[in-house]
C-alpha cells in the first residue's frame, strides 16, 4: 500500500486559511465536472425527438442518442478509475474534460446521426474518466471525517442539480434556441473548470511505477458493454433469445474479468478493495437504490406525458420539486451526521424513500400530479441520505493508491443500477399491461405502471437487509 503526502503544508494561520480557500475551490471545480458527467446522463432525454427528426434518424435508431452515451460511460468506468490513480487523478480529470468539451462542440454542430453519435460516444467515454477521478480527487485532498461528509454531501447535492438540470434545461434550450444548445451549454463550464483545476487542484497518483492491467482494462469495458446493452435491451422488449445472448457473454467477460484480476500484479480492481470496511455492502445499496429511482423516473415520465398530456417541459419542471427536495438535503445532510448516527440515517433514509415510491403504487387514472411531486418528493429526501451515507461508506477506508478506483466502482454500481431499473420496471409494466382486458387503455396503461412502482419500493426495501449488516461497520 503506498501512501501520498500532503500537497498543502501546514502552518500558521495565513496558511490554514489559504488551505481551505483552495480546497474549496477545488471543491468547486470537482462538482461543476459532476455537474456536467449528471447533465449529460439527462439533457438529451429532452431534446432527443426534435434531433433525430432534424438530422433524419430512422425510427428505430433514435434511442441511440441515449444509449450510446450510457454503453460509453459504463465501458469506461473501471479503467478511467485505475488510469487517473496511476497517471495523475488531475492530469485525467482535466483532459476528461478536454474531450468531453470537444466532442460536445461535435455534437451540437452534427450534420448527420454517424457525426451526432460519434460524440455522444466521445461524451461517455471522457465522462468515464472524469467522474472516478472526480471523486479520487475529493477523498485524496479531504481527509475522512466531518470535513469529507460535508464535501460528499455537497457532491451529492451537485449530482442531483445536474441531472434535473439536464431534464428542465433540455426543454427551456430546445424551446428558446435549439437542441444544438444541449451540447454546447457544456463548453463553457468546460473552460472554466479546466483554468479552475490547473490552478486549485494539487495532483495526486499512486506513488512507484504501478502498471495498466490492459487485459483487465477490456475485459471490464466488454463485461459493461454487454450488460449495460442487454439490460436495455431487455427493457426494449427485444427478442428475448438475442438478449439473452448479450447477457450471458457479459457474465462470461465478468468471471474472465475475476480471474485475471486474482492473478494480475496490477489489477484494475483490487478485489481486496471490498474487504475493507463497508465497501461492498455500501456499492450494494448504492446499486438497489439507484434501480428504483431511475425506474420510478421513466414511469413517472411516461405516465405525466401519455396519461396526464403534459409536454417536455413541463414534465420536467415536475421533476424540479424533488430535485430541489435532493439538493438541499444534501447539504444538509452532513449536518445530520454531527448528531445522529450514519447507520441510523441510513436505516431512515431507506423508509422514508420507500415511502415515497410505496405512495406512488396507487397512482390514479385522472388527477394525480399532486401525489407525484409529493411522492417524488418524500422519495428524493430519503433517497439523497442513503446516497450520501452510502458514498461516504464505500470511500472511507479506501488506501491512498485506490481513490479514484473505487469512485469508479460507485459509479460503476449506480449506471447498473440505472439500467436494471428501467429493464425490470419496463418490462413488468408492459407484461402486466399486456395481460389486461384492453391494453390500449389508460387504465391498462396505469395498472402496469402501479405494479412498476411497486418493484420500485421493493429494490428500496431490499437494502435494508444490508444496512442492518453493515451497522457495526458504519460506528467505526
Amino acid at each position: 500500500m503506498t501512501r501520498e503526502p500532503d500537497t498543502i503544508s501546514e502552518g500558521g494561520a495565513g496558511r490554514s486559511a489559504a488551505r481551505s480557500t483552495r480546497r474549496g475551490l477545488g471543491l468547486l471545480v470537482i462538482c461543476a465536472a459532476q455537474f456536467l458527467v449528471a447533465l449529460d446522463l439527462s439533457i438529451a432525454s429532452i431534446a432527443m425527438p426534435r434531433m433525430t427528426a432534424e438530422l433524419g434518424f430512422a425510427p428505430h435508431s433514435a434511442g441511440l442518442v441515449l444509449s450510446t452515451f450510457a454503453l460509453a460511460f459504463a465501458s469506461a468506468l473501471l479503467p478511467g478509475g485505475r488510469v487517473a490513480d496511476l497517471y495523475g487523478r488531475r492530469r485525467v480529470f482535466v483532459a476528461g474534460l478536454l474531450v468531453l468539451g470537444a466532442a460536445s462542440v461535435l455534437a451540437g454542430a452534427a450534420w448527420n446521426p454517424a457525426v451526432l453519435l460519434t460524440g455522444r460516444v466521445l461524451q461517455g467515454l471522457a465522462a468515464g474518466f472524469i467522474a472516478p477521478s472526480a471523486l479520487g480527487l475529493l477523498t485524496a485532498t479531504i481527509p475522512e471525517g466531518p470535513a469529507r461528509e460535508r464535501a460528499l454531501g455537497i457532491f451529492g447535492a451537485i449530482m442531483s442539480a445536474g441531472f434535473v438540470s439536464g431534464m428542465v434545461g433540455g426543454g427551456v434550450l430546445t424551446e428558446l434556441l435549439n437542441w444544438r444548445w444541449t451540447m454546447y451549454i457544456n463548453v463553457p463550464v468546460v473552460i472554466t473548470a479546466v483554468a479552475l483545476a490547473v490552478r486549485y487542484l494539487p495532483e495526486s497518483r499512486v506513488q512507484g511505477n504501478g502498471r495498466l492491467d490492459i487485459p483487465g482494462c477490456l475485459l471490464s469495458a466488454g463485461a459493461m458493454f454487454c450488460i449495460v446493452h442487454g439490460l436495455e435491451e431487455l427493457g426494449a422488449d427485444t427478442a428475448w433469445m438475442s438478449t439473452a445472448l448479450v447477457l450471458a457473454l457479459g457474465a462470461g467477460l465478468v468471471l474472465a474479468f475475476l480471474r485475471v484480476e486474482r492473478r494480475s500484479p496490477g489489477p484494475i480492481l483490487p478485489l481486496s478493495l471490498f474487504a475493507v470496511r463497508a465497501v461492498g455492502g455500501a456499492n450494494a445499496i448504492g446499486l438497489l437504490m439507484v434501480a428504483a429511482y431511475g425506474g420510478m423516473l421513466l414511469i413517472l415520465t411516461l405516465y405525466l406525458q401519455e396519461v396526464l398530456g403534459y409536454g417536455a417541459l413541463a414534465t420536467g419542471l415536475v421533476f424540479a420539486v424533488s430535485g430541489a427536495v435532493g439538493v438541499v438535503n444534501s447539504v444538509l445532510t452532513g449536518r445530520y451526521l454531527r448528531h445522529l448516527r450514519p447507520d441510523q440515517m441510513l436505516l431512515a433514509g431507506i423508509a422514508i424513500a420507500a415511502a415515497g415510491l410505496l405512495t406512488l403504487v396507487v397512482l390514479p387514472e385522472k388527477n394525480g400530479l399532486w401525489l407525484v411531486i409529493v411522492a417524488t418528493a418524500v422519495n428524493a429526501f430519503g433517497h439523497i441520505i442513503v446516497l450520501v451515507i452510502s458514498s461516504i461508506a464505500a470511500n472511507n477506508g479506501v488506501p491512498a493508491d485506490h481513490k479514484a478506483v473505487a469512485g469508479a466502482v460507485m459509479n460503476t454500481g449506480q449506471q447498473l443500477g440505472i439500467a436494471l431499473g428501467v429493464a425490470l420496471m419496463t418490462s413488468l409494466a408492459a407484461e402486466v399491461t399486456a395481460a389486461q382486458a384492453d391494453p390500449g387503455s389508460d387504465a391498462a396503461l396505469v395498472t402496469g405502471w402501479r405494479w412498476a412502482m411497486a418493484l420500485a419500493a421493493t429494490l428500496a426495501l431490499a437494502t435494508v437487509p444490508i444496512a442492518l449488516a453493515l451497522r457495526k461497520r458504519l460506528r467505526t
